[in-house]
């Protein structure tokens, strides 16, 4: 059976696929079985290299518009998260005994990993593992709270995409519309 191809159509191989390019520049795939598949993803992620290192790539569709409702809903609960953490701190005192000490720091990780899912929510990708490996999302960092860092360096890309997005729509759009002007200026 070595060497020869499977003659049911289910098993044949992608190199009999054919790529056409259609006046909308949705690509098309066809195969044999007669069925046009077509790509409408838009999905273009971009990749990011975090504080320089190699190893820690971030990839990201930069304009999803869909962060700004996963981050109206995730925000207020990262706060109310935070508020959990410093209510939890403040309880520290002296003279803890040790089992007092293991089940705050378990509590503390669970807040911590609670956080860290609301940031891969909010950005739909891994970036609580990629952005923040050590330390908890409430670590200061410049005068914020890791989880505020992330959120506003991060948002900032998406900021800066979306506006580059939006200019070439309107670049279009007017393109478009000089073209029918000067159609219609020629038609009265």
């Amino acid at each position: 059976m070595a060497g020869k191809k499977p003659t049911s159509k289910l098993f044949q191989d992608e190199t009999e696929k054919k790529e056409v390019k259609t006046k909308a520049e949705v690509k098309e795939t066809q195969v044999d079985d007669g069925i046009v598949d077509v790509d409408l993803s838009p999905l273009k992620k971009k990749r990011f290299r975090i504080n320089g290192d190699n190893s820690k790539i971030l990839e990201l569709n930069p304009t999803d518009m869909g962060i700004a409702i996963r981050l109206s809903e995730a925000y207020p609960q990262l706060n109310k998260l935070m508020d959990d953490v410093s209510e939890k701190i403040s309880t520290i005192g002296e003279g803890e005994d040790e089992d007092t000490f293991m089940r705050l720091s378990e509590v503390l990780k669970d807040i911590d990993q609670q956080m860290r899912e609301k940031i891969d929510y909010i950005f739909d990708a891994n970036v609580s593992e990629i952005c923040a490996s050590e330390g908890s999302m409430w670590d200061p960092i410049e005068g914020q709270f890791r989880y505020e860092h992330i959120i506003e360096k991060l948002s900032a890309l998406y900021e800066t995409n979306l506006n580059k997005e939006f200019m070439a729509m309107k670049r279009r759009v007017e393109g478009n519309a000089s073209k029918y002007a000067t159609v219609k200026k020629y038609h009265k």
